[in-house]
């Protein structure tokens, strides 16, 4: 079956009814949204190293929810969270429109959007980011709690059976879009390309990973699932993104009991999972 573009709309209509239409779904949606925490990038977090031991760096070829799955079962009772490359102007990015990113597929297989498509989210973050008009945007974060992800993380997501349900919090970032044409209908008013030196993107990429790891661990995270963060449509470079993320763990070792970076690529392209395995394998 060929995945069309049409398919992944079908799909995304498919969660958003049963978001609506399914109690438990409609209730974990409520409370979700009742306790989602805003950051806003200039704001201190506290960080504690209470985690017995170092933490357990490793770099896997899965999908994002695919890998948390994992390791809900393996870290059972612990609180697992997923970081959300996410679109600074547009809840979602373009899933109503049935693009294939990250974010995308992760508003596919969860509550995740009705989450974050919000009017005080739409004010803080997206609406923000929109004024701003800078591609390299902000170390802002969204930490929600509690997404249900109730269909299997797949390039055709299909509903799981009740019982194999699961929920993992979720930190919603974004990275600096780097496209040539970055304003599209999927990132409105995002502003103009910008040049950024390698330097300038290492440093920009472990200020916007402290961040996200600080506010992981503000919020008692034991496992945390990364990426190769702003590597696919937001053209980052993977070598120097990795390299951050390699030195800013170093200062939040025993935060955490384990950090995956879930980096699934298509079998023809493997070339994000050969460079942060490399990194940080």
């Amino acid at each position: 079956m060929i995945n069309t573009r049409e398919q992944r709309i079908e799909i995304f209509e498919d969660t958003m009814k049963h978001c609506r239409g399914n109690s438990r779904l409609a209730e974990a949606v409520k409370k979700s949204v009742s306790g989602t925490k805003f950051y806003a990038a200039d704001g201190k977090n506290s960080v504690s190293r209470d985690k017995n031991g170092g933490t357990k760096i490793s770099v896997t070829d899965e999908r994002t929810f695919q890998a948390a799955k994992r390791l809900c079962g393996e870290y059972e009772g612990k609180r697992i969270a997923v970081l959300n490359f996410a679109s600074a102007t547009n809840p979602g990015g373009g899933v109503t429109k049935g693009s294939s990113a990250q974010e995308e597929a992760l508003c596919r297989c969860s509550t995740l959007y009705p989450c974050i498509k919000t009017d005080e989210l739409w004010d803080k973050f997206y609406s923000m980011h929109r004024k701003r008009a800078d591609v390299r945007y902000t170390d802002t974060c969204i930490y929600t709690p509690n997404v249900t992800v109730f269909k299997g993380d797949t390039a055709t997501p299909s509903l799981l059976d009740e019982k194999d349900w699961y929920s993992v919090d979720v930190i919603t970032c974004a990275a600096p879009n780097l496209r040539p044409r970055p304003n599209n209908s999927m990132n409105p008013g995002t502003g103009k390309p910008v040049r950024v030196t390698d330097a300038e993107l290492l440093e920009l990429h472990k200020s916007r990973g402290r961040k996200i790891l600080s506010v992981a661990a503000e919020n008692g995270v034991d496992v945390l699932v990364l990426g190769a963060f702003g590597c696919g449509a937001f053209r980052n470079n993977p070598m120097i993104v990795a390299r951050a993320y390699k030195e800013i763990l170093v200062e939040f070792d025993g935060c955490f009991e384990n950090v995956t970076f879930a980096v699934y690529c298509p079998p023809d392209d493997k070339g994000n999972f050969n460079t942060f395995s490399r990194v940080l394998g």
